[in-house]
């Protein structure tokens, strides 16, 4: 079995009355990439913060590299941690910034230009870190966090604010994070399709509590998503949920999750009756499901 990294058992953490952690027991070994998926609110960011060490639990045990963060900072000493929002001096240059840090942690010149490399920040160097695109933005707080060597990185939603393009790059270069140096990350968000494609397992967690954990094709299971596209979409579900299928009609278009192959046929057949009964579709689009449908599963 892999080296234990970080191992929450039956935590609890309460603000008031209002229970944000029920009972939260997860482990991740080293050289996993786990994915922590949830709504908004759901407690990903409690999570992280008391598995980190800087929100006290109120009961139950939190083990990061070994120590008990919260009593011992220093196990903290082997984690970097991108925030959703970094928040780096924003006058200073990418590259004096870096230097800084390289200092501090006693990493060399070699050390910060194959930082800078790694996470596709050259040509950037002279840049003000305030006058960076988000995306850079966060290329230049993961270079940040790779200068003290971490074994273990901690991403909280380092996504959200990103547009389509930078939020690929990103993942990408967690990725190859985990699969060249053999970091172990933990990423949160509450985009499910994104993080289903980088991650090793994910673990899901919906007002508090973690309500399933796996590999992504355990957790997620069969499950399929079907939009069919239709100028009456209410018949049109009216004549799929006849037949047993969960359908759900929108303004252009029914949604219909199947659960399996059997369901994908029974599908066909009832679209093909639908049409010689004088209904008609304009095409069928098969998508990933989101977090939304996948809390309704677990």
């Amino acid at each position: 079995m892999a080296e234990t990294v970080l191992e929450l058992r039956d935590v609890v953490k309460r603000f008031g009355s209002r229970e944000a952690l029920r009972g939260v027991s997860l482990r991740l070994g080293g050289g996993e990439f786990m994915g922590l998926v949830g709504p908004n609110g759901a407690g990903k960011t409690t999570l992280i913060r008391v598995s980190l060490g800087l929100l006290r639990r109120d009961s139950g045990e939190v083990r990061l590299l070994g120590g008990d963060p919260f009593i011992d900072p220093t196990a903290r000493e082997g984690v970097g941690v991108i925030f959703e929002r970094p928040s780096l001096p924003p006058t200073m240059p990418v590259a004096e910034l870096l230097e800084r840090v390289a200092r501090i942690y006693g990493a060399s010149r070699d050390d910060v230009k194959e930082a800078v490399e790694l996470a596709g920040l050259k040509g950037y160097e002279a840049r003000p870190f305030g006058q960076l695109s988000a995306g850079l933005k966060q290329r230049a707080a993961i270079a940040h966090a790779l200068l003290s060597d971490p074994k273990f990185i901690v991403a909280d939603e380092p996504t959200s604010n990103l547009d389509p393009v930078e939020r690929v790059a990103v993942l990408q270069l967690l990725s190859r994070l985990k699969k060249e140096r053999g970091v172990t990350i933990l990423l949160s968000s509450h985009v499910l399709s994104e993080v289903l494609k980088v991650v090793d397992r994910i673990a899901v967690i919906k007002s508090g509590k973690v309500v399933a954990e796996g590999a992504p094709d355990e957790v997620v299971g069969s499950l399929k998503i079907a939009r069919i596209r239709a100028p009456d979409p209410a018949s049109l579900a009216k004549a799929l949920a006849g037949r047993g299928l969960s359908a759900e009609p929108g303004l252009q278009d029914v949604t219909v999750k199947l659960r399996g192959q059997e369901d994908e046929r029974l599908m066909l057949l009832v679209l093909a009756d639908a049409v010689a009964s004088g209904l008609r579709y304009y095409g069928i689009d098969l998508v990933e499901p989101g977090l939304e449908e996948l809390l309704k599963e677990v």
